[in-house]
Parts: structure tokens; C-alpha cells; sequence
């Protein structure tokens, strides 16, 4: 109950002092106007009037101030632009100067250029004389070659041809031993059973022995024969002919007396022994070997011509593929040299006063090694592009860029960012370069500047 009064008392002191508040702000309020009409339109105008100059002589201030800026900027300008101007106009004596000296240097290497070339020409023309002795010779090896393999071809059959004779002769003064052993022992036997040649034979005898003497004809031929199928020798099988000839005619002609010497069973039991001999041999001889051998030499003749052929498209094609790879070195170095050239013409004029050069890591082959980038930026050593730096190695991209430009131009080049690492001067340089000598191509340039 106590606390509730309190609070009654509190809530009622409270809306007595916002009555109070309320009539204290409606004082303040009238006083306020009173203040304000007190001096009427009259001093309103003049504290605009104030107010309007207060305004000018503040923007006066600013303007005076920012005049003294500029005049102190003009002045380090004219300083700056002073320094400028001696320093371009000592630099345009040495660019005269060094002009001078390149037109001098130019005269002299276009005179040394001139007897290069002329040395050149002339040293071209004893490469194509060399050339065409060089192919003549080559035609005449390959030819002398051919004729060698050809007669190697020849060699070897022929060395076949008469190693297969030796063979043959070899078997045939086999033969020829053994049945001159035979004729030695039935000349043995001829001689021990010699009878009176005036001794007459009855007709069965004579029988017998004209028997006896066409079965040794019979075995002759057979021999004979049997001589030819192994390919013996033409004179040592007419020699042997002769000679059986002639023993058949000695024995035919022999008197019916002289062969009751001979026992006629063992003279059939020879017979049958040499026949089967010679049934024998000619059972192992192999009659299809020579065939084989025409077979397997034909073959090879076709193989050996397939070669031939196979090795004239090689030597063909070898000769197209270094004719080419010459061809390539050439154009390759006709282009690397004119390239060369200008790009240190380009890098010269874009650093004003450095030098650039390109160089084949290994002259006999261009095409192993690849080329080495040097240059040699103003007031400085040679030096690898690879050891510059970023404004450095984009002055060398930029010289190569328009020296392959100007060999072989493309039609349009997109450049990200190339003055990142560029000063002012150098940016204004490219950009003049770009747009006074390169109307023959487009150029996108991408750039934070």
C-alpha cells in the first residue's frame, strides 16, 4: 500500500514537471521569434548579404591558393622541361653522331656484304658443279656395284656349279679305279687260262662267249648311263666312254679260243654283283636334287631381283630425303640470316644504342641444338635473355616479334600487357613503332594504363 502511493505520487510529480516543460518550451519559443522579428527584413538581407561574401572570399582563397600551386608546379616544369631539353639535346648530338658512324659502318658492310655475295654465287656455282660430278659419280658407283653383286651372283653359282662337278668327278675316279681293278683282274684271269689260239670252239661255245660279250656291252652301256645321270664331267664321261669303247671293242674282237679261259657261272655271278650295285646306287641317288636346285635357284634370282629393286627405291628415296633436308638448311638459313639482321636493327632503335644477336648453338646442324638469344642493352655487358630483366627481356620479345614481323608478316597479333614492365619513353616507342610501321597488320593491344 505504501509502495502504491509512492507510485501515485511519483506519476503525479511527474505530469506536473511536463506541464512545467511544456510551458517552458512555449516561452522559449516565443522569446526566440521575438529575437528574431527584432530586426526585421532589414537584417535578414544584410546577414545574407554577409553570408554571400563570406562564400566569395572563400572560393577567392581556394583560387588564390591553387594559383600558387600551379604557379610552383609551372615553375618545376619549366625546370624539369629545361633538364629535358639539354639532356634530349645531348642525346640527339650522340644519336647524330652515332648516326654518322652506322652510315660509315653501314658503307662498309654493305661493300663487305657485296663481295660476300658475290663470294657466295660464285662459291655456289662450284657446289653445283661439285653437285652434278657428285651425282655423276654416285650413278657410276651404284652401276659398278650393281655389275659387282652381279657378278658375286654369278661367282657363287659357278662355285656351286663346280664344287657339284668336283663331287661328280670325284665319283666318277671312284668308278673308274674300281673297274680298272676289275679289268686288271680279269686280264689276270685271261692270262692264267690263255689256250692256243688255233683251238676251235664248238658252236655252243661260240654262243656262250657272243653272250658273254654283249653282257659285258649291256653292263658298259649301263654304266654308262648310269655316269650320265650324275652329271659327270663332259670330257672325263667322253674319256670314260672312249675307253669302255674301246675295251668292248678289244674284248668283242677277242678270238672264241682266248674265252674258254672264263667260267661262265662266275662270270654271270659278277654280272649280277655289278648290277645290283648299280640297282643300289641308283636307288640313293636322288634324281630330284637337281630339280630342287633349279627351284630353290630360280627363288632365289627373284629374291636377289626384288632386292635390287627394293635397294634402287631406298637409294631413291635417300636421295629425295637429303635433297629436302638440303633444301630446308638453305631456306632455314636465308631466313635466319635476314632475321638476324633486323632484329638488331629493331632492338637498336627501340633501346636507342643497344645491340641484339642471334646465334646457332651448333652450326653444322641448326636443326639439334637450337639458337642462343643474347643482347646487349645500352651501357651494359652481353648478356643471355634469360638473365634480364622484366622490362629488359620485353624490349628483346618486342625486337624479335618485328623482326619476324617484318620476314613474314601474320595478320594480327594480340598483346597482353606488354607495358606492365615498360618505362614511359619505351611505351611511347613501341606504340609510335606499332602504329607508323605495321599498317599492314592488326594489332590488338591489352593494357592497364
Amino acid at each position: 500500500a505504501q509502495l502504491r502511493d509512492k507510485v501515485e505520487q511519483c506519476k503525479s510529480d511527474m505530469a506536473s514537471c511536463v506541464a512545467l516543460a511544456e510551458k517552458l518550451e512555449n516561452d522559449v519559443s516565443k522569446l526566440q521569434k521575438d529575437i528574431m522579428d527584432a530586426g526585421g527584413p532589414r537584417l535578414k538581407k544584410q546577414k545574407a548579404k554577409c553570408e554571400k561574401l563570406l562564400s566569395q572570399l572563400n572560393d577567392a582563397e581556394k583560387s588564390l591558393n591553387s594559383s600558387k600551386v600551379e604557379i610552383l608546379s609551372a615553375d618545376k616544369a619549366v625546370v624539369k622541361a629545361r633538364k629535358s631539353r639539354e639532356t634530349l639535346t645531348r642525346q640527339l648530338d650522340e644519336c647524330e653522331a652515332l648516326v654518322a658512324e652506322k652510315t660509315t659502318e653501314l658503307e662498309t658492310l654493305e661493300t663487305q656484304a657485296l663481295a660476300v655475295v658475290q663470294a657466295y654465287d660464285e662459291v655456289k656455282e662450284i657446289e653445283e658443279t661439285k653437285r652434278a660430278a657428285l651425282e655423276s659419280t654416285s650413278k657410276e658407283a651404284e652401276d659398278l656395284k650393281r655389275s659387282q653383286s652381279e657378278i658375286q651372283f654369278i661367282e657363287i653359282d659357278l662355285v656351286g656349279q663346280l664344287e657339284a662337278l668336283k663331287k661328280q668327278i670325284a665319283e666318277a675316279g671312284k668308278k673308274m679305279s674300281h673297274w680298272n681293278k676289275e679289268i686288271e683282274r680279269l686280264h689276270a684271269k685271261e692270262e692264267e687260262y690263255e689256250l692256243d689260239d688255233d683251238f676251235d670252239c664248238s658252236p655252243n661255245e661260240k654262243d656262250v662267249a657272243s653272250e658273254i660279250g654283249n653282257d659285258q656291252d649291256s653292263d658298259e652301256a649301263t654304266l654308262s648311263k648310269d655316269v650320265d645321270m650324275k652329271d659327270v664331267d663332259e670330257d672325263v664321261s667322253d674319256e670314260k666312254h672312249e675307253e669302255e669303247d674301246g675295251k668292248s671293242s678289244s674284248k668283242s674282237a677277242m678270238p672264241y679260243s682266248s674265252l674258254e679261259k672264263y667260267d661262265i657261272e662266275e662270270l654271270k655271278e659278277t654280272i649280277d654283283t655289278l648290277q645290283n650295285e648299280r640297282s643300289l646306287l641308283a636307288k640313293n641317288a636322288n634324281m630330284g636334287a637337281i630339280a630342287e636346285y633349279r627351284k630353290k635357284e630360280a627363288d632365289y634370282l627373284s629374291r636377289v631381283a626384288e632386292l635390287d629393286q627394293v635397294t634402287e627405291e631406298r637409294n631413291d628415296a635417300r636421295k629425295e630425303h637429303e635433297e629436302l633436308r638440303r633444301q630446308r638448311l638453305e631456306m632455314f638459313m636465308e631466313g635466319f640470316g635476314a632475321i638476324t639482321l633486323k632484329l638488331k636493327e629493331m632492338y637498336q632503335m627501340i633501346t636507342l644504342g643497344g645491340d641484339a644477336e642471334l646465334e646457332l648453338v651448333d652450326s653444322l646442324d641448326p636443326f639439334s641444338e637450337g639458337i642462343v638469344f643474347s643482347v646487349r642493352p645500352p651501357k651494359k655487358s652481353w648478356k643471355n635473355i634469360s638473365n634480364l630483366s622484366g622490362g629488359e627481356k620485353t624490349l628483346s620479345s618486342l625486337s624479335l616479334v618485328f623482326a619476324l614481323h617484318h620476314y613474314k608478316p601474320t595478320p594480327l597479333y594480340v598483346m597482353d600487357e606488354i607495358d606492365a614492365a615498360l618505362d614511359f619513353k619505351n611505351v611511347s616507342i613501341v606504340a609510335n613503332y606499332i602504329k607508323e610501321r605495321t599498317k599492314n597488320a592488326q594489332f590488338i593491344m591489352i593494357s592497364l594504363r
